[in-house]
């Protein structure tokens, strides 16, 4: 099956996506397959501006709302020129926008393009108006040290999952940062799914899968569905 079906979107769908990872590219994989429709690509946070043939940029606070919905991908947000990232809109605008498109992809978190996060008290920024909350990690997380060159948010992240700075990240560390009170699914609203990314050979595969199912035996009660696989293959496979 393909994205679209493993996260049962309809029409009015508002997705969040957090987590480190993978979350920009999993966010233009599922736009392009929803150009048929009137999509809304945004941030709560902040974005790079998405890099797909044909999208429609509105970069300031006019533009967005003067741009008419049509069918395909439009992405918006106020352009900060120094970053080169679009930064959040007000989330009360996001809301007046979202009726009047079919499906709306909000990136929700962010975390340097660091494998591992700790999370502030407000964050990720998830509105309480989004449908889905899509959590995105990635395999590749196991077995790197705990530095500030690995993790978003050290301090955090260290009291978070209880490893020691230098420490090395396991299984165990993963599930502390997915599954605690305050880790990657705090503040969420809606239907929770957890994407297990970068799982692109037999090794990773195992060891994507393996962690799974002590989330789905540990967890089970907290997500809708679990999945790994690859967004750059475009390849997943469900944890039942």
């Amino acid at each position: 099956m393909t994205l679209i079906n493993y996260l049962d979107i309809n029409e009015g769908s508002v997705i969040a996506f957090i987590g480190c990872g993978g979350k920009t590219s999993l966010i233009k994989l599922l736009a392009d397959k929803l150009r048929d429709k009137k999509v809304l690509v945004s941030t709560t946070t902040k974005i790079f501006p998405l890099n797909i043939e044909g999208i429609t940029l509105c970069q300031t606070l006019q533009q967005c709302r003067e741009h008419e919905p049509q069918t395909g991908i439009q992405c918006m947000g106020l352009l900060n020129a120094a970053s080169g990232k679009l930064e959040s809109l007000p989330l009360s605008v996001i809301e007046e926008l979202i009726p009047h498109y079919d499906i709306t992809l909000l990136e929700s978190d962010g975390s340097r393009g660091l494998p591992c996060k700790g999370w502030l008290q407000n964050e990720p920024v998830i509105p309480s108006y989004c449908t889905h909350i899509v959590g995105v990690l990635t395999i590749n997380a196991l077995g790197k040290t705990a530095t500030e060159t690995t993790v978003h948010r050290l301090p955090e992240f260290l009291a978070l999952t209880g490893l020691k700075e230098g420490g090395i990240i396991t299984a165990s560390t993963l599930e502390a940062m997915v599954c605690t009170p305050d880790g990657m699914f705090k503040n969420s609203a809606g239907r929770c799914y957890l994407f297990v990314n970068q799982a692109e050979d037999d090794t990773a595969a195992y060891a994507a899968r393996s962690f799974l199912y002590t989330i789905k035996e540990k967890h089970h009660y907290r997500f809708e569905k679990l999945l790994y696989g690859s967004v750059h293959l475009d390849t997943w496979q469900e944890v039942q």
